[in-house]
């Protein structure tokens, strides 16, 4: 969506979305990769900072459309802003890193792509009127959905980016 002044306020985040996508893709389909796709930098019993690259990819083909999902809420919401957000022990968040524990990376990979194109394309299309429009964050307190996007979304799947190269042990 372009603003008044010819703008897209998206755009930027937008790009550094598919930017993640891109270099996912780049990472993983290099052939020395594969067997290292499993690994556990702490061994089974690792906390959330030390997942496999199938459970990151897991965890980030159910995060993406999680959080835009808040954001619509919060977008289409009227009256007081409404609260959003979940722990960490959410079992929807859970479920992604199991599905991702066992997954095939290939279509964890091509449902990663996906989402983060289905994501770039609506944050693409939010006007500034609507990434201004706030809710109230269970931890963080209030919060725009621009700021959402950037948290949640895109500066998350960025980090999960770095975290893949440091699984893979692969530096940027």
């Amino acid at each position: 969506m372009v603003t008044n002044d010819g703008s897209n306020p998206g755009e930027a985040q937008a790009r550094r979305l598919e930017n993640v996508g891109n270099e996912l893709a780049a990472l993983l389909r290099q052939s020395d990769v594969a067997g290292r796709i499993q690994n556990r930098p702490g061994g089974e019993d690792a906390g959330n900072d030390e997942w496999s690259v199938t459970q990151i990819l897991g965890h980030m083909t159910e995060m993406i459309p999680y959080w835009l999902e808040h954001c619509h809420r919060l977008i289409a919401a009227t009256g007081e802003p409404p609260h959003f957000g979940r722990t960490l022990e959410a079992a929807e968040r859970l479920a992604g890193v199991e599905m991702g524990a066992t997954g095939n990376l290939g279509e964890l990979l091509g449902r990663v792509e996906s989402e983060i194109q289905t994501a770039a394309q609506a944050i693409r299309q939010m006007t500034s009127e609507e990434l201004g429009r706030p809710g109230i964050h269970l931890r963080r307190g209030e919060m725009t959905v621009a700021q959402v996007v950037e948290r949640f979304i895109v500066a998350h799947a960025e980090e999960h980016l770095e975290q893949v190269r440091a699984t893979l042990q692969i530096k940027p």
